[in-house]
């Protein structure tokens, strides 16, 4: 079967934009982050505030081809001859469904701010946006760079407990959902603990929340949030599969950790319902025994047209890709097991 996927000029928007639109980093004082800044770039103005740009030709082309790559994260059909047989409108209109979620401009990115209740850390300038806690930039730690303490060469992020910090990570986002609802995106990147000794972490604070939720698709609120996890589960197992040299155990250990501190069971039972049903889209969704998908339907024989986004942010290896999903199925069931066990 001719796979467009080979041609697909997605490739091409992905590469380019990712060579492109990383224009800086989190601008940490005590060590190199690796945390990028995607849309805009960091910079200290002559009055002392520090300031994320995005009025530069670069952020224009980075918000223009994320909402490109974004727009089969969440749409997935499995069989497409079917829905052109029996529903040719919903046939084209899943050509061009248009994003669920993308990066904002700076007015929707400060809506997103303080509907999130982070109008302390984070205010509108007419650059951009200004991060009013210079300090959690400067001398925070992200979670992303304790992950990846082991290729930062700095004591000053070195001998922290990764998954005590994924405890409290999963308790913070728990609090975020109940009380402001869902974030857009989170990956081991948009997490930043203000506070950071001995060893442990604490007072986790979201990183700029620059993804936003399109107002004219009618989303869920337990549908953001079971997106929001759903990326977080498979961004922190890819970070832990690196980092444990190939242990799926402790794969297993971080997303469980995760999600039991988390602990809303409905969400879960969400997320596990997008694993099943193959979101987040992946080309490893191919071959995950935890995915329901037709083995010759054109989405799955072409899935890598759809999947360009999520390998550039999330992972980009089918083999762990499918692995990922299936740990994360199994790690769903279990906590509801748990669940069905006390009731």
């Amino acid at each position: 079967m001719f796979k467009f996927e080979n041609f697909n000029p997605l490739n091409k928007i992905r590469d380019s934009v990712n060579e492109q639109v990383n224009e800086s980093r989190v601008p940490t004082e005590d060590f190199e982050s690796t945390v990028g800044v995607y849309g805009g770039k960091m910079e200290i103005e002559d009055d002392g505030k520090l300031i994320w740009n995005n009025k530069g030709i670069v952020s224009k082309i980075d918000k223009f081809g994320d909402a490109i790559l974004r727009t089969y994260d969440e749409h997935v059909v499995k069989d497409l001859s079917e829905l052109f047989s029996r529903h040719p409108k919903l046939f084209f209109k899943f050509l061009a469904p248009g994003t669920k979620r993308y990066r904002g401009g700076k007015e929707e990115i400060f809506e997103n701010i303080k509907r999130l209740g982070l109008e302390y850390a984070y205010d509108i300038h007419e650059k951009g946006i200004e991060i009013k806690d210079k300090g959690l930039y400067l001398k925070g730690l992200p979670l992303q760079d304790l992950y990846r303490s082991d290729l930062i060469n700095s004591d000053k992020v070195e001998g922290f407990d990764r998954f005590q910090a994924l405890a409290e990570s999963g308790k913070y986002l728990r609090k975020i959902h109940d009380e402001h609802g869902g974030v857009g995106e989170v990956l081991a990147g948009d997490i930043i603990f203000k506070n950071h000794e001995d060893g442990e972490v604490s007072e986790p604070v979201l990183n700029m929340p620059d993804i936003v939720f399109n107002k004219d698709k009618k989303i869920g609120e337990k549908e953001k949030k079971a997106t929001d996890i759903l990326d977080f589960i498979m961004s922190i197992g890819s970070e832990e599969f690196r980092r444990s040299k190939g242990d799926f155990d402790s794969v297993k250990r971080a997303m469980s950790t995760i999600l039991e501190n988390y602990n809303d069971k409905a969400v879960i039972k969400l997320v596990k319902s997008y694993i099943k049903r193959g979101r987040l889209t992946l080309l490893g969704d191919k071959t995950s025994t935890a995915v329901n998908l037709p083995k010759d339907g054109f989405t799955t024989k072409n899935r890598g047209i759809f999947t360009k986004h999520n390998e550039a942010r999330v992972i980009n290896d089918k083999d762990l890709e499918a692995s990922l999903k299936n740990i994360g199925l199994e790690v769903c069931e279990e906590i509801g097991r748990e669940d069905e066990s006390r009731n």
